[in-house]
C-alpha cells in the first residue's frame, strides 16, 4: 500500500474547510510580536496576542497546516507526562503552572471552539487509556486512582468493559476519561487560521524565515520576499525546527508519527467505539486510533524512528500499522486501507513541553511529545498574552536550550532505542 500523495493524507482528503489562501510576504513590515510557525502554537499565539490589540505577523514557511498541526491523529487529550506532584518538585510553582495548562488544556480548546465558531468536527465524547499488558494494568489503575483524587470523573474498566465498548478483546483493561475529545485537526488549524486573521493578525504563507538578528532595540527577520521589524519574536516551528536559532534544533527529536486510515467501516464498526471516544494505549511506543468524523478506523504510531521529511517509500511502516490494527481488531484484517500518511513530532529530553525565553524578548514554545492538539492552543495562548503585555496569573517553567546528547546520530540511537522499547513493552516494564 502506496501513502496518500498529500501530506495530510485523510484529512486533505475530508476537509470541510477551504485551505487558507494566504501569500508570501513581499516587502517590509513592522509589528509588535512576529511569530515565525504557523501551526496550533504560533496560531494561538497570534490570535490571543491580537485580540488584546498587539499588532501580529505569522510567518509559515509552507501552507498552513503542512505540518503536525494538519497531520496529527486529532486526538484532544488533557495531561502531561508528569503529574502534579513531580512538576512541582522539579520547578516549584511554575511547574504547577505547567500541569494546570494541561489539565485545563480541552476545556479550554472547547471554549475556542465555541467562541469563535469553527468548523471542525469537535466531539467531545472522551477517551479511553488502555493498558497493553497485566503489569501496564497496575500502572493504569493508579493514574486513575490519582485523578479521581483530584476530582475527575475516571472510571475503572476491566477486559469485560474493553470488548463492550471499545470492541476489541486485546486489552486487560484501562481507564475511561471523560475530559477527552476529538477533532478534524486539518479543518481546527484552517478555522484557527480565520480567527487569527480576523482578529487582525498577518499571516504570510511560503515564507520561511531565513535570517533571525538583532536590529535596534527589536529584532529583524528576513524571508525570500521580504523582511519584518519586530519587538518581540516567537519561534513556534517544533519538530520542523531548523537552524535560525541556534542550537534549538538539536534540543528536538523530529521522530515521525505514522497513520493508516481504512475504508469506511459500515456495519463492522457498529461494534467498534460505538460512543466515538478516542484510544491510546501504555505502550512507551504509544499507539493510539479512534473513528473518523466519516466513519474509518484511524491508528497511528512509531512504526519507527526515522526523522527523515520524505516518507513516501516508508511503504513497510505503513505494513506494520496494518498488521498493528488486524491484532487489536481482526474483523478489519481484510478492509483496505484507504490512506497512510505520516508527520514529524517534537520530542524533547524529559518529554514535557519547553518554553525558552531567551535574550532581548526572542521566546521560543516547542516539544509536545504527542500530546500537543490541546495543550499547543493553551500554552499558545498563555504566551500570546504574555508578550502582548497582558500575562495571565501564573508562570510556567523556562528552561536552557539543551543539545541532545549524540544527536548527529539520532535515527541510529532512536532505532536501538525503539527496539528495546518494544522489548520492555512485550514485559510490561
Amino acid at each position: 500500500m502506496a501513502p496518500a500523495a498529500a501530506p495530510q493524507g485523510l484529512w486533505a482528503a475530508s476537509s470541510q474547510v477551504p485551505p487558507f489562501e494566504g501569500r508570501p510576504l513581499d516587502g517590509e513590515r513592522g509589528v509588535d510580536i512576529a511569530i515565525v510557525g504557523g501551526g496550533f502554537t504560533g496560531l494561538s499565539a497570534a490570535l490571543h496576542a491580537a485580540e488584546i490589540g498587539s499588532s501580529v505577523c505569522v510567518l509559515e514557511a509552507e501552507s498552513i497546516g503542512f505540518g503536525a498541526s494538519g497531520r496529527n491523529g486529532g486526538q484532544v487529550n488533557p495531561g502531561l507526562k508528569l503529574d502534579e506532584t513531580a512538576l512541582a518538585a522539579r520547578f516549584g510553582d511554575s511547574g504547577r503552572g505547567l500541569y494546570r495548562l494541561g489539565q485545563e488544556a480541552p476545556d479550554f480548546l472547547a471554549d475556542l471552539i465555541a467562541r469563535k465558531r469553527m468548523n471542525c468536527r469537535f466531539e467531545r465524547n472522551g477517551l479511553f487509556r488502555l493498558a497493553h499488558n497485566d503489569r501496564a494494568l497496575r500502572t493504569v489503575r493508579e493514574a486513575a486512582a490519582g485523578l479521581r483524587r483530584s476530582g475527575v470523573a475516571v472510571e475503572d474498566l476491566d477486559a469485560a468493559d474493553v470488548v463492550a465498548r471499545v470492541g476489541t478483546g486485546r486489552y486487560p483493561g484501562g481507564l475511561f476519561d471523560p475530559r477527552g475529545a476529538s477533532v478534524h485537526p486539518l479543518d481546527l488549524c484552517r478555522e484557527l487560521t480565520r480567527a487569527a486573521q480576523a482578529a487582525g493578525a498577518a499571516l504570510f504563507t511560503h515564507s520561511p524565515a531565513l535570517t533571525l538578528n538583532r536590529a535596534g532595540k527589536g529584532w529583524r527577520i528576513t524571508t525570500p520576499g521580504g523582511m519584518v521589524h519586530a519587538r518581540k519574536v516567537l519561534v513556534a516551528t517544533n519538530a520542523y525546527t531548523d537552524a535560525l536559532v541556534p542550537g534549538l534544533a538539536r534540543s528536538l527529536l523530529p521522530v515521525n508519527s505514522f497513520q493508516i486510515a481504512t475504508e469506511p467501516l459500515g456495519k463492522r464498526g457498529d461494534a467498534i467505539l460505538s460512543g466515538n471516544q478516542t484510544v491510546y494505549d501504555s505502550r512507551r511506543l504509544v499507539l493510539y486510533f479512534r473513528k473518523s468524523p466519516d466513519g474509518r478506523l484511524v491508528l497511528g504510531g512509531r512504526a519507527s524512528f526515522s526523522s527523515s521529511r520524505e516518507t513516501s517509500d516508508k511503504v513497510a511502516d505503513y505494513s506494520t500499522l496494518k498488521s498493528v490494527l488486524a491484532g487489536i481488531f481482526p474483523s478489519l484484517a481484510d478492509l483496505p486501507i484507504a490512506h497512510g500518511w505520516t508527520g514529524l513530532v517534537g520530542i524533547t529530553l524529559d518529554y514535557l513541553p519547553h518554553y525558552h525565553a531567551l535574550p532581548d524578548d526572542l521566546h521560543v514554545l516547542v516539544g509536545y511529545n504527542g500530546r500537543g492538539v490541546a495543550l499547543s492552543h493553551r500554552a499558545g495562548a498563555w504566551l500570546g498574552r504574555k508578550l502582548a503585555g497582558r500575562p495571565e496569573s501564573f508562570d510556567i517553567p523556562t528552561v536552557p536550550v539543551t543539545p541532545f546528547p549524540l544527536h548527529a546520530w539520532r535515527e541510529t540511537v532512536l532505532d536501538l532505542g525503539m527496539r528495546w522499547n518494544r522489548i520492555l513493552d512485550i514485559f510490561g516494564r
